[in-house]
């Protein structure tokens, strides 16, 4: 069973031992809280309406791996101090945390930016096992998603089959992304 470990403002308070990390991040108000709850199968992160709220590394302890949620990038609340003091917590995570072996990358199906398209090509420099969720697809017919995938693709600079259209709200393809998790996980062991 899935549970919240902690949140941790700093590399200092990470959590120190070999276990493999699954990384979800995106920017703020993309349904990556949603997400983890729905591959939870219960209620273990915190979800709000308001965009930035998470501002701190949260770990949850899913049996054969850690998934870890990093706060949004982009929108977020309060000042420029603040704003800087997340931008060194997400940066001090990717780039010196040697547990991370998957970055799932997750942005809305509906409103795909600039910064998601910046950031995809940052992680497909960085991290082999990058891939993106794109979610609210519940808001159109599938079609519609399915149509514009290679254009998306494009857009993020990604293989298609790195690309994997889900729905919070409905638990789409959420067997699809446990299964990249478990082939990720093979490749570790």
């Amino acid at each position: 069973m899935a549970k919240f470990i902690k949140s941790a403002s700093s590399l200092d308070s990470w959590i120190k031992d070999q276990t493999t990390e699954i990384c979800f991040t995106g920017r703020s108000n993309v349904g990556k809280s949603s997400i983890i709850n729905g591959l939870a199968n219960q209620q273990i992160a915190k979800s709000s309406k308001t965009p930035g709220r998470t501002q701190l590394v949260n770990f949850y302890d899913f049996g054969s791996y850690r998934l870890v949620d990093l706060p949004g990038y982009g929108y977020m609340l309060g000042g420029n101090q603040l704003r800087n003091d997340i931008t060194k917590i997400i940066d001090e995570y990717l780039t010196q945390r040697v547990n991370l072996y998957a970055i799932f990358q997750v942005c809305d199906a509906n409103v795909v930016t600039e910064l998601d398209s910046q950031m995809s090509k940052y992680f497909q420099k960085r991290f082999k096992n990058h891939y993106v969720l794109l979610n609210k697809i519940d808001k159109a017919n599938i079609s519609k998603y399915h149509n514009q995938l290679p254009t998306i693709a494009r857009f993020l600079r990604v293989q298609p089959d790195r690309i994997i259209l889900v729905s919070a709200k409905n638990k789409t393809n959420f067997n699809v992304v446990k299964s990249t998790i478990g082939q990720i996980l093979q490749i570790v062991k």
